[in-house]
């Protein structure tokens, strides 16, 4: 029996491993017993060539079941290394805004202050002006 020849056997019976859930384990303990369906009808002799097909199907199913198993696995570690970078890249925006938000509040409290000076510069402009108008008055009234 060739490769290609086992292939269709297999797939003739529906007993693909592609998307088997089943494990190993239990596949192999529901196979019908090797020896009792391998004896021949006369003098009970043992077909070894019916064994040894047997052997080869079953390591085509459980090679089969195997590179299931390695897909699924090699496409969940790309699922986690993909969730991963999104997670970095979340992390660094989130890093970065809290940089940006920390040097946004600086600037805040600095032009909260400069509007706290220029009030009081206002004020004391305010005073100037009206103690050089009493000034200007003082020096009036003198002079006439």
């Amino acid at each position: 029996m060739t490769r290609r020849d086992h292939k269709k056997s297999v797939n003739e019976r529906g007993e693909t491993a592609k998307g088997s859930t089943t494990s190993l384990g239990s596949a192999i303990n529901s196979r019908p017993s090797s020896r009792s369906s391998s004896v021949g009808p006369e003098n009970g002799d043992i077909d070894y060539k019916k064994l040894y097909e047997e052997q080869l199907e079953e390591n085509f199913r459980v090679h089969e079941r195997l590179r299931g198993t390695e897909n699924e696995l090699r496409q969940a570690r790309e699922t986690i290394d993909l969730n991963n970078k999104k997670c970095n890249t979340r992390l660094a925006m989130a890093e970065a805004d809290k940089r940006e938000k920390r040097a946004l509040e600086r600037k805040l409290s600095e032009m909260e202050e400069e509007l706290k000076l220029l009030e009081q510069l206002k004020q004391e402009n305010q005073r100037l002006k009206d103690e050089n108008g009493a000034l200007i008055r003082v020096i009036s009234k003198l002079s006439k």
